[in-house]
């Protein structure tokens, strides 16, 4: 075996490494030689009888980086050319994020049944349990199989054995006592990996060939501090890979305000131009400021066919729902004070792609594809770019300023047996990316939760984190904030989460909204009703000029939960940030068994480190307040599905400033200046300010504005 890491409690080797053919036949390795490029590279050389496999290994600080290359005069599988099998000793417990669709089975059923009854029709489908299994089935599926569940999403799994890994795992964390292991894959050069049971990486190409080039697939970090091992995971795939991490991006321009959603209001039959006025308007009137909003699916001109894909767009134009264009609508929406509008479309324009008139109108080449039977982009850079400018030049023509691109999975399986995967992701991405980028359009990624999409997501900055709500289901109101709060603890690192729109007067909204402003992503609503819009929920995060409190960067599973499963283990869930620089913590009982839930909240939970000293515990729906001396913490007791916000500030001269009562995150609308010995409060709104003075909890009017507070 060859030792890759070599560290106190753990040490990776390279357990086995496996060629196949074409044929079916295959062929294992052994190393023939090692090459020192440099002191932090190494090339291992593995001879499979007449061809050669080479695992590249790049140093860095705190970890390595995982490539391959191959030279066979055989053809390889073209699908997956080459088996690579890690040793990793014995960790306590791991954490992973998988791609299979099994995992929640079961919510094709829940989408049949609450879909329909959001917008007053009929269940498509029986009734789903509100206490479904989860994980559901991870047992072993085919490839084929695999591709048409349109795997797009990541579920957490957190098994105690390697060799209990999900097939189609993307990362993993595993902890060894004092240390921990973080492990990613990514699509790079040709291929594209997942890791399996036994911690095997399953590399795929998609190409029948021979050879195939320097392609990093992995990266692996270790340290004493989990989050910092997840942090140089993917600082470490970002320099392997071609995408930023995303406090190196820009911030996109749809996150500071409420914004609104036509999907779970209309779906695609009720989508149209009057029931979209409709709507923003009764919500405007209601004292709702929605600033940004996005025409979902449903706009388009398309042809319904018996197989699958079933939808393919026909024309270049929006359908009889929206007699005066898209345009029309654009202009309505900002005439109502509408700031930013977005349009739906996926990667492949539609989710069958498009048909020849299509790619007559932009006057461009497409490429058929065979998995859809439809004109797609095509997968060279020069030709993807020249489809997507043209398509985007409409969409700002139409009045849109950005964009929310679905299905961008489906580059997986676009252009199989054409094209390695890697290549056609690298071209597709990116094109897509800087032409939108050119025409002046943000964008908003969901369903590209897959390593060919966020490996390449080098201007992109917002991504969906979990998969679609699902209205008025319990069982959805656990589980989507279980999947968002722990697949952000990854994917957060690459771009902005998005844990989806959701209905205000769902029963489970309270839960929903505390869960997005902890995001530290876009929060929008999805509200069919405007009369039933729960005016009161949405104030509390909305400030007098329309932007919402949210915390200062997307928040994170707590220590003491992040290698556990609230889900079936009765424990409180936990993610935390800081607001105005306090710590916050929201918490949530997602608990299957509906039972009651106690803890004990202590500072040294949180993801990051605050300075030693008293504090002030405030809980926000409580209304109530703990001091917390060093060492010690809070008692909390939360009902099934009750949700609490806990705010952290230290005490200083015997005084804590918490902030404004009225909103979820108190510290957000408030600024303490001090100047010549005074305490100033600056406020973003008039309110009741909360602070702490000389053992006293105390409460003050403020209005917005400079409000001087003490000598």
């Amino acid at each position: 075996m060859v030792v890759v890491i070599d560290s106190k409690d753990v040490r990776v080797d390279i357990k086995s490494v496996k060629l196949n053919f074409s044929d079916g036949a295959g062929a294992s390795g052994s190393l023939e030689g090692v090459e020192w490029r440099r002191d932090d590279y190494r090339v291992y050389r593995y001879r499979c009888i007449d061809s050669y496999a080479n695992i590249h290994v790049a140093r860095f600080n705190g970890g390595i980086g995982l490539g391959l290359s191959i030279n066979s005069p055989r053809m390889l599988n073209a699908l997956y050319p080459i088996d690579i099998e890690v040793e990793a000793g014995s960790p306590r417990r791991i954490l992973a994020l998988t791609t299979h669709r099994g995992a929640a089975g079961f919510y094709s059923d829940a989408f049949r049944y609450y879909n329909p009854v959001a917008t007053d029709r009929e269940p498509k489908g029986a009734k789903p349990p509100d206490d479904p299994v989860y994980p559901y089935d991870l047992s072993y599926i085919s490839h084929e199989e695999y591709v048409r569940g349109a795997p797009c999403w990541t579920y957490p799994i957190v098994v105690e054995r390697l060799e209990a890994i999900p097939y189609y795992t993307i990362f993993t964390l595993a902890s060894y006592g004092d240390t921990y292991l973080a492990i990613a894959t990514i699509t790079n050069g040709y291929v594209t990996s997942y890791i399996e049971p036994y911690l095997t990486f399953k590399i795929l190409s998609g190409i029948e060939t021979g050879r195939i080039d320097l392609s990093w697939f992995a990266s692996i970090a270790l340290d004493s501090d989990p989050y910092r091992a997840v942090d140089r995971c993917v600082e470490i795939a970002a320099s392997s890979s071609v995408f930023k991490c995303r406090d190196r991006k820009r911030i996109p321009i749809f996150m500071d305000k409420l914004g609104w959603c036509s999907w779970n209001a209309l779906l695609t039959d009720d989508l149209s131009h009057e029931n979209v006025i409709r709507i923003v308007e009764g919500l405007k009137a209601r004292g709702i400021p929605i600033s940004w909003v996005i025409i979902d699916d449903g706009w388009q001109d398309e042809v319904s066919r018996d197989k699958w894909p079933r939808r393919v767009l026909r024309r270049l134009s929006a359908n009889d729902r929206f007699p005066r264009g898209l345009k029309s609508l654009t202009t309505d929406l900002k005439k109502l004070g509408v700031e930013l509008v977005g349009l739906w479309h996926t990667i492949n324009i539609h989710w069958g792609g498009v048909e020849e008139e299509v790619i007559r109108e932009l006057c461009i080449d497409g490429y058929r594809s065979r998995f859809t039977d439809s004109y797609v982009p095509p997968a060279s850079m020069d030709g993807a770019y020249e489809f997507y400018n043209r398509f985007f030049s409409w969409v700002k023509e139409s009045g849109f300023d950005f964009v929310k691109i679905d299905n961008q999975w489906i580059i997986h399986s676009l252009y199989l047996g054409d094209y390695p995967v890697g290549v056609a992701s690298r071209n597709i991405q990116l094109a897509m990316q800087i032409s939108a980028y050119a025409n002046d359009l943000d964008i908003l990624n969901c369903m590209c939760m897959a390593p060919e999409d966020y490996s390449y997501f080098l201007f992109s900055n917002a991504m969906r984190v979990s998969i679609d709500y699902i209205p008025f289901w319990k069982a959805d109101a656990k589980l989507h904030t279980l999947f968002s709060v722990y697949n952000a603890l990854f994917f957060s690192n690459i771009a902005y989460p998005d844990y989806d729109m959701f209905i205000s007067y769902d029963p489970y909204a309270k839960m929903h909204l505390v869960a997005r402003i902890f995001s530290g992503g876009p929060v929008y609503i999805t509200d069919r009703h405007p009369e039933k819009t729960d005016v009161d929920l949405l104030r509390r995060i909305i400030l007098p000029d329309g932007r919402i409190v949210r915390v200062d960067k997307p928040g994170l599973p707590t220590r003491d939960i992040l290698l556990r499963d609230p889900y079936n283990e009765p424990i409180i869930l936990k993610i935390a940030s800081t607001v105005r620089g306090y710590a916050a913590i929201a918490l949530f009982n997602v608990y299957k068994e509906g039972s009651t839930l106690n803890d004990y909240v202590k500072l040294d939970i949180l993801p990051f480190k605050v300075d030693d000293g008293e504090y002030l515990c405030y809980r926000v729906f409580d209304e109530s307040y703990s001091v917390v001396k060093p060492g010690s913490g809070v008692n909390v007791s939360l009902r099934e599905l009750e949700t609490e916000i806990m705010v952290f500030t230290p005490i200083r001269n015997e005084s804590a400033i918490v902030g404004l009562k009225e909103y979820m995150l108190p510290p957000y609308p408030i600024r303490m200046i001090e100047a010549d010995g005074e305490i100033f409060i600056e406020s973003e709104a008039p309110g009741t300010l909360l602070y702490y003075r000389d053992g006293i909890f105390n409460e003050v009017r403020v209005a917005k504005g400079v409000t001087k507070f003490s000598k």
